[in-house]
C-alpha cells in the first residue's frame, strides 16, 4: 500500500468516510456538486432533520430529498404509527433492522430513542429491558402483538418467513399494512447498510439530553 493511500484511509475517532454536510460553508465546499446542486443543498439545510444520518446524505442533495420524501411517505401510509412510539409496530421493525444489520448507529440510536420515549407516553420504566431480549420474541417480557411483530420482522430479514406467520401477521394488519411494515423494514435496512459502509457511529456526545422525549400528543399531532 502506498504512503499516500495510507494517509488517506487515516480518519480521527468519530470522522466518518465522507464528511458532514452542515452548513452553507460545506456544501459550497464540495467540488462534486454543480451550481444547482449546491442551491438544493443549502435549502435542505433548513428541512432535513438534523442527525449525522441525514447531514451525510448532503453530500448528494437530491438523494438526500429522496429519501426524506420517502420516510414522510412511509411515514403517512402508516398514519397511526411512528418510528418514536415505544415498541409499536415502527420501533419495533426498526430496532430489529438496525440490530440484524449491526449498525451501531441506528441500533443505538433507536435504542435510546425508545428508552426515552417509554417516559413520553408512559409506560413502565420496567419496559426497558425488552430491549435485551430483542431476538427473543418468545420471551415473556413481550405482550402478544409485540411477539407477532418481532417474528414477522426477524422471519422476513433472515429470510424465513412461514405460511403461518405471514397468514398471523396478515390477519392482524391487513393486506395493506403488511406490505407497508414491510416496506418501513426495508428502509430501515437500507439505512443501515448505508451507515455501515459509512462507517457512522453514534458516539457519546450524540444521546439525547436528558429530559429530551416527544410527548406523545406531538406524534399524534404530527402524524398526516
Amino acid at each position: 500500500m502506498s504512503s499516500s493511500k495510507s494517509e488517506a484511509t487515516k480518519r480521527r475517532v468519530g470522522e466518518f468516510r465522507l464528511p458532514e454536510i452542515k452548513t452553507p460553508a460545506d456544501v459550497e465546499a464540495m467540488s462534486h456538486l454543480s451550481k444547482e446542486e449546491k442551491e438544493l443543498g443549502i435549502k435542505n439545510l433548513k428541512k432535513i432533520p438534523e442527525s449525522d444520518g441525514w447531514a451525510i446524505m448532503g453530500n448528494d442533495p437530491e438523494l438526500q430529498v429522496f429519501w426524506h420524501i420517502m420516510e414522510r411517505e412511509y411515514t403517512a401510509l402508516l398514519q397511526g404509527d411512528f418510528q418514536g412510539v415505544p415498541f409499536g409496530p415502527m420501533n419495533l421493525l426498526s430496532l430489529v433492522a438496525a440490530k440484524k444489520s449491526g449498525s451501531d448507529y441506528l441500533y443505538n440510536f433507536f435504542a435510546a430513542l425508545t428508552v426515552r420515549q417509554i417516559e413520553a407516553y408512559p409506560q413502565s420504566p420496567d419496559n426497558a429491558a425488552k430491549l435485551a431480549v430483542l431476538d427473543s420474541p418468545d420471551s415473556e417480557l413481550w405482550r402478544d402483538e409485540e411477539r407477532m411483530i418481532l417474528k414477522f420482522a426477524w422471519a422476513s430479514i433472515n429470510n424465513e418467513m412461514t405460511d403461518e406467520l405471514f397468514e398471523e401477521a396478515r390477519e392482524a394488519w391487513g393486506e395493506q399494512r403488511l406490505l407497508r411494515n414491510l416496506a418501513w423494514l426495508s428502509y430501515v435496512s437500507m439505512w443501515s447498510m448505508v451507515a455501515n459502509v459509512l462507517d457512522i457511529k453514534f458516539l457519546p456526545e450524540q444521546m439525547l439530553p436528558p429530559g429530551f422525549t416527544i410527548p406523545a400528543q406531538a406524534i399524534e399531532a404530527a402524524m398526516p
